[in-house]
């Protein structure tokens, strides 16, 4: 007959060889909002994506970005359905996508091509408005590149409104 502690040690035993053979990843959520998407969704997606950067009507970009904006995001550490000490926390990187590409990558793309698309229809308090929410929108370090693009189109429209002046001998007299 085995002792308690000679069974609780084969138990253990058993429990970490089931984690082996089926791995981590059998542990992964599927619920919406953690990168569980469907193939199917995922080429909506990226159908949303190619319309966007092709398109030229504002209303039909919008359309397209709120398709890419309400894609899920992948979770973090700390919102793992898996408990996860803090010792081990900061010592590990962020969760990348589980996908090819990168769906707030695509939105972050988008939001730039309908802000441009925008100014070509002069249509510059949206554009403007567009550029000026691309930091809150993306604030992850991986989105840098597309807020500091937002931030140089945003320097350029300001700077040309500024220097559009009017001099006393340009004024228009009846």
């Amino acid at each position: 007959m085995m002792k308690f502690g000679e069974k609780f040690r084969y138990q253990f035993l058993a429990g970490v060889m089931f984690i082996l053979l089926v791995g981590c990843q059998s542990f992964q959520p599927s619920a919406p909002g953690e990168l569980a998407i469907k193939e199917g969704d995922f080429v909506g997606l990226w159908d949303a994506y190619n319309f966007c950067m092709v398109g030229r009507n504002i209303a039909q970009i919008q359309g397209n970005l709120t398709e890419l904006k309400s894609a899920p995001r992948p979770i973090s550490l700390n919102e793992s359905p898996i408990p996860i000490p803090t010792f081990i926390k900061q010592w590990t990187s962020s969760r990348s996508s589980r996908l090819a590409v990168d769906p707030r990558a695509m939105a972050a793309s988008c939001s730039i091509h309908l802000a441009e698309v925008a100014q070509h229809n002069q249509n510059f308090e949206a554009a403007y408005r567009i550029l000026e929410t691309m930091s809150s929108d993306f604030p992850e370090p991986q989105y840098a590149y597309y807020v500091a693009k937002a931030s140089q189109t945003l320097e350029r429209l300001n700077s040309s409104f500024h220097t559009v002046s009017f001099s006393p001998q340009d004024a228009i007299t009846p």
